[in-house]
């Protein structure tokens, strides 16, 4: 059976519409998979239960000219005779009816047959890129539809996505109402049928995509990428996952386009308007197309030629807010190219000349006029460069790098040094905003071109680990040609303080990488030095260099849970305005990240709101990195709406600059924890820390097991939960983490193995969780992780019995947590505290407790967290016979040596709930239910759900 992905909503619709006797048109671009929805239609209604008679034809722009093609396609895969007596006919002589030109008579004579065929069943007519069906045939097909409405089905596709496609549709199928009015005749062009249902097949959503690769072997980094790159086209992502491999590493070439795909990009372009093609070019001529930029460049109609290209795939929309409109990308990348190729050389020229005329920046205009002429010439070189320094001090990174290309580009010979400075300012410019061609460009021409001293070599190499996508064994490599140039750098200049300042720079990208490796201890090490030095350089290390270095000393001080204030108060001092592209190892970033590790959240969004507006023109980086923590603060705080909307932001630029899928993922799983899915939130976290783990970035493996346990435990898998906790835990022990504030593991681990019942391995996570607390409590900082442990330690309290301290704590994590803000443990807070009155017995004060968290969940937007609280709100989970006397006695004694969920679980048994109807109720899997049920009876030490329900069940 044919399987597609992110097409039930359609194929239900499709479904819906035949079975009502209904034929509909499914439009869109060209490889976005329409073929194989006819796939699954076609083998669906020949196994299905009425079992349809299908005939199915192809439109071939070759046949197209041919008369009558497609009829004698269709009518040659009639029933068989033999297998089927009712449909028995006399073969149809068409022939004779062409030869007499008697199309009216043909007409009637196909219809007759189609008649007769449906009789015994219904008919469904699949015409696939029905656009190029010859017209004779078309107008007979739909001579017959209207005729045999109910009877007969017809399915078309056809290209375009929008409807300027549905006006390409032959006569005879158009979607159109009918241009004149009387009787219809059979006869040739005049035949018009209205009524075919338009349905749009649009491009796969990217988790869709993603899910589609990753069946077929991709790996999860790869299978986003490739999604991006194809912009949905299930072709074009099938195409690539053959071709691409995994990510060319940065100091190789990418892997090329195959030529098929190339081959189908070129006739799709030239299958388009004149118009849009021209636009089409003028786009691909812009550094970054908008329909302003077009409109300004000549191209009045730029709208409607936009629109027509995003319904034929070939151009996606940027916008960083989110919304409509933005910049506009080609997918794939390489179709770009393919469209600058379109024109020739001389006439390329030309319009490069025209835009710089209408170029609403001075960098844009160099730019274009670079462009139209390759020739060297000094002047312009040097004009280049100043545009390039403009361009990076308003943001424009890509710009910025691009234009020192051309400086060098046009660099005369005479010019070889500052030709060679421009190459290394252009990787120092692009690096940090991922822009990977650029950088490749000018490594390029660089090393095989020009000679780097070793000092020029150190800034190359320094640069590359800016780049999001290398591994970290391909970092230790260049990091380690850097450090052995910088000290080639000494031997020629004799040791001068520069020198040891370069040696300070490998130094500090080897801490920042240690950090990135979960490695404090290692980073503490490299940071110290990389201070030393540049401390004792004196005035050949400015003031921004040790600020720096001083800033990444102070976080693997802090996650090494140890004095890490004074350092970050001196880096602050010391600071200065922090170019784009390195906002995120600033002081003021990092100083923003400690207000958050110690709730002080408001301080925190803030700073980081204030960063946003700093970050929207410049490096995708940086952009990623204040987008993740407005979420984290969000998710915290409770402002679920603005945690999604970051989220959606943070993916539109992660697309754009190619940032490591799993920084996106955590993103939005962080987002999904809130107001999503579960099940979602364990996918992105699971392709996460798959992805993380492959690259070495063992910071965001961490990120995205915390997600992950988080995920798993609120959906009943305690012992998933307690696997991907304790991970995250051991990362820390080998890292010498020391901080507990920074990823927020220990109370969920706590709960996961109480709930397994593993209460004595609880109490040694919660010891040593405190124990953390108070060696660095001195510093500040830890109010919300001890509210967060005390939620912990009471739901221990209430599994052993000690109700009295399980009140005291929970009365504590509350009044916390409200001083802090931190209302989504508010409301885990209230939750705990109906568990414990549940155990008491006092049915109204947990469900007091439960609404008040259910009405907080639902003021913040947690959607989530609000619906698995209304399950246990819900009356039928509440239906559960309570026992009396001497027999509640019994059953309250055996619930009590159960977890919450394991008793939650019991109770539903005991009232006659099946594992599927308790797994809907639960947002849990029914496998986890059946696990549950099996630690239940080993801890009551029975073998049934019987026996169980009979032990719990009220008695008279």
């Amino acid at each position: 059976m044919t399987r597609v992905v992110g097409r039930s909503t359609l194929l239900a619709q499709v479904a819906g519409l035949l079975e009502q006797g209904e034929s509909l048109a499914l439009c869109g671009p060209t490889g976005v998979g329409k073929s194989a929805l006819l796939d699954v239609l076609e083998e669906t209604a020949r196994t299905g239960s009425d079992r349809r008679l299908v005939l199915r034809c192809t439109g071939s722009a070759e046949e197209r000219v041919l008369p009558f093609a497609a009829v004698r396609d269709l009518l040659a895969q009639g029933p068989d005779p033999s297998e089927d007596p009712g449909c028995s006919l006399e073969p149809l002589d068409l022939e004779r009816f062409i030869a007499a030109d008697d199309r009216a008579g043909l007409a009637a004579a196909v219809h007759a047959v189609l008649e007769h065929w449906s009789r015994s069943r219904r008919l469904l007519l699949l015409l696939d890129d029905v656009q190029w069906l010859d017209a004779e045939s078309s107008a007979i097909v739909g001579y017959a539809r209207r005729r045999l409405r109910g009877r007969l089905s017809v399915v078309v596709t056809l290209g375009g996505g929008d409807q300027d496609a549905a006006d390409t549709l032959p006569q005879g199928l158009s979607t159109a109402p009918p241009r004149r009015s009387g009787a219809a005749s059979p006869g040739g062009d005049e035949i018009d049928v209205s009524g075919l249902h338009h349905l749009d097949v649009t491009p796969l959503d990217p988790r869709d995509l993603v899910d589609l690769l990753l069946e077929l072997g991709v790996t999860p980094d790869v299978a986003q990428r490739i999604s991006v790159e194809s912009g949905g086209m299930p072709s074009s992502a099938l195409a690539f996952a053959g071709a691409i491999g995994q990510r060319p590493q940065v100091l190789g070439s990418p892997t090329p386009v195959p030529p098929s795909i190339a081959h189908v990009l070129r006739e799709r372009v030239l299958s388009l308007p004149e118009a849009v093609r021209a636009t089409l070019v003028h786009a691909a001529l812009l550094h970054r197309p908008t329909v302003r930029q077009l409109q300004r460049g000549g191209r009045l109609a730029a709208d409607d030629d936009v629109r027509r290209a995003l319904g034929a795939g070939l151009l996606a929309g940027h916008d960083r807010a989110g919304g409509p409109g933005g910049s506009l990308r080609f997918t794939p990348s390489v179709l770009r190219s393919i469209v600058v190729g379109l024109l020739p050389a001389h006439q390329r020229a030309e319009l490069h000349r025209e835009l710089a005329e209408t170029a609403s920046t001075d960098p844009e205009r160099l730019r274009h006029l670079a462009l139209s002429d390759p020739r060297p010439d000094a002047d312009l070189a040097h004009e280049l460069a100043d545009g390039a320094r403009d361009a990076a001090a308003h943001g424009g990174r890509e710009l910025a790098a691009e234009l020192y290309l051309l400086a060098a580009d046009r660099a005369p010979a005479s010019l070889n040094d500052e030709r060679l400075e421009w190459l290394v300012q252009a990787v120092e410019t692009a690096a940090p905003g991922n822009h990977v061609d650029l950088v490749q460009r000018a490594l390029a021409q660089a090393f095989d071109e020009l000679d780097p001293g070793p000092a020029q070599r150190v800034r190359l190499r320094l640069a590359i680990p800016e780049l999001a996508g290398n591994g970290v064994a391909l970092l230790d490599e260049v990091l380690t040609a850097a450090a052995a140039d910088a000290a080639a750098a000494g031997d020629v200049d004799g040791h001068d303080a520069a020198d040891e300042a370069l040696v300070a720079q490998v130094l500090l990208q080897r801490a920042r990488i240690a950090l990135m490796e979960s490695r404090p201890r290692a980073s503490r090490e490299a940071a110290e030095r990389a201070v030393e030095i540049l401390e004792r350089t004196g005035p050949a290390a400015d003031d921004g260099a040790v600020a720096l270095a001083l800033t990444t000393l102070a976080v693997s001080r802090r996650w090494l849970g140890v004095e890490h204030a004074s350092y970050l108060q001196r880096a602050v001092e010391l600071a200065e305005p922090t170019a784009t592209g390195f906002l995120h190892i600033s002081p003021g970033y990092m100083a923003a990240r400690f207000a958050f590790y110690d709730d002080r959240l408001d301080e925190a969004r803030s700073a980081f709101l204030t960063m946003l507006g700093r970050v929207e023109r410049g490096a995708g980086m940086d952009h990623v990195h204040v987008l993740r923590c407005l979420v984290e603060v969000a998710a915290r705080t409770g402002r679920c709406a603005e945690a999604t909307r970051y989220a959606g932001r943070a993916a539109a630029v992660g697309a754009e600059f190619d940032i490591d899928a799993y920084a996106g993922w955590f993103i939005g799983a962080q987002a999904e924890l809130l107001v999503g899915d579960l099940g979602r939130t364990r996918t992105l976290a699971l392709r996460g820390a798959q992805a993380a783990e492959e690259a070495g970035d063992i910071r965001y493996l961490q990120r995205h097991l915390v997600v992950l346990g988080q995920a798993l435990l609120r959906s009943g898998d305690a012992e998933g939960a307690v696997t991907a906790l304790t991970r995250v835990r051991d990362i820390e022990v080998e890292g010498g983490f020391g901080d507990p504030t920074v990823n927020r593991w220990h109370a969920d681990l706590v709960s996961a193995l109480v709930a397994l019942g593993r209460l004595d391995e609880a109490g040694e996570r919660l010891a040593e969780a405190r124990y953390a607390v108070e060696r660095r409590a001195s510093y500040g900082g830890t109010s919300g992780v001890t509210a967060q442990l005390d939620r912990a330690e009471a739901e221990l309290s209430v599994a052993r019995g000690d109700l009295e301290t399980a009140e005291v704590l929970l009365d504590r994590a509350a009044k916390i947590t409200t001083d802090l803000g931190l209302r989504i443990d508010l409301g885990r807070t209230h939750v705990a505290r109906a568990h414990l009155e549940r155990r008491r017995r006092r049915a109204a004060a947990s469900r007091t407790a439960l609404q008040q968290a259910h009405d907080l969940f639902v003021t913040l937007g947690a959607t989530s967290w609000a619906g698995q609280v209304l399950a246990e709100l819900s009356p039928d989970r509440a239906a559960v016979p309570t026992a009396v006397g001497a027999a509640g006695e019994q059953a309250a004694g055996l619930l009590a040596r159960l977890s919450e969920t394991e008793a939650r679980i019991a109770r539903a048994v005991a009232s006659g709930a099946s594992n599927r109807e308790i797994a809907e109720r639960s947002y849990v899997s029914v496998k986890t239910v059946e696990a549950t049920l099996t630690r239940i009876y080993r801890k009551l030490d029975i073998r049934s759900r019987t026996r169980l329900a009979a032990l719990l069940a009220p008695r008279d």
